[in-house]
């Protein structure tokens, strides 16, 4: 069957394809990049919210800082609190030789009770297997014969180097019997330490708690709490789910400011030139809060 002849205006033949070719390979290229940017930024407009945030509260915070410094200050001068400073420097001083005491014995304890938990450990492992294939078999003369390599295993000997240097020698009871009795003297240490600490705990809690009432503001130690909070931010979605109302709630990607332990204002947080709508949507307050106004 003889050949179509190609005729002769035949775009496919005649005529390069390549000017349109580049054309579409432009015009999908500027799609993805478009579609890239939509996904990461376009439709997210939250993550923009939270660098400026970080930015602004940043800088509000270390202003903060410094008014919470000269107010502690004020409040350290009072006379109550020096009161209290005393109380609780006195306590301090009169547990801090047995407290240093009670803890250098609880560090060496703890060495030692690691010490023999490192032997321990294995042959405790090895004794339960033993008995539970004593107490699993049915044949009597087999029972019988494990009994005996049990009893056996558990007269055979271990050393334990403690940390000193010092080494001692324990059958299975034995090493038992110390390892308990170790971790029994550590326990009655460690009620002590508590009962001792207590009245010197109750003391800085009295003082702590005179600072947070008499103080305008957080303290430098808490706001220096939240610069750090601030500077580790990576902008993301901020959920909080109510399980028990079936209620999702995301306000806080953008509202990022609404449970902050200071207090916000729009004109603490725009910068000088600025207006209140720029700023008030991501800083201080959902939409239905009435703002305070830029003078």
């Amino acid at each position: 069957m003889p050949e179509k002849p190609v005729p002769e205006n035949d775009p496919l033949v005649q005529k390069s394809m390549a000017s349109w070719y580049v054309v579409a390979m432009v015009v999908l290229t500027a799609s993805l990049f478009w579609a890239l940017w939509d996904e990461a930024f376009g439709q997210r407009p939250w993550k923009a919210y939270q660098r400026e945030w970080k930015d602004r509260y940043s800088t509000f915070l270390k202003a903060a800082r410094s008014t919470s410094a000269q107010s502690e200050k004020d409040v350290e001068g009072n006379s109550d609190y020096q009161k209290l400073k005393q109380d609780y420097e006195q306590a301090n001083q009169q547990t801090a030789p047995r407290t240093k005491e009670i803890n250098d014995e609880l560090r060496i304890l703890s060495a030692k009770i690691l010490a023999v938990q490192n032997v321990f450990t294995d042959r405790r492992a090895y004794v339960n297997a033993l008995t539970y294939d004593v107490e699993t078999t049915t044949s009597a003369s087999s029972k019988q014969s494990k009994l005996k390599d049990l009893e056996k295993y558990e007269q055979q000997t271990a050393v334990v180097q403690y940390p000193d240097g010092s080494k001692a020698t324990y059958t299975y009871p034995q090493l038992d019997e110390t390892y308990n009795d170790l971790k029994t003297e550590r326990a009655k240490l460690s009620a002590e330490l508590g009962e001792l600490i207590k009245p010197v705990s109750d003391q800085k809690a009295k003082l702590d708690a005179y600072v947070s009432e008499h103080m305008v503001n957080l303290t430098p130690a808490q706001i220096r709490g939240l610069q750090d909070k601030t500077e580790a931010l990576d902008p993301a979605i901020l959920q909080i789910n109510v399980a028990d109302a079936n209620i999702v709630d995301r306000c806080e990607s953008c509202h990022t400011g609404i449970r902050e332990p200071v207090k916000l204002t729009a004109a603490a947080m725009a910068p000088k030139g600025k207006q209140l709508d720029e700023y008030a949507r991501a800083f201080t307050s959902h939409p239905e809060v009435e703002l305070l106004k830029i003078k």
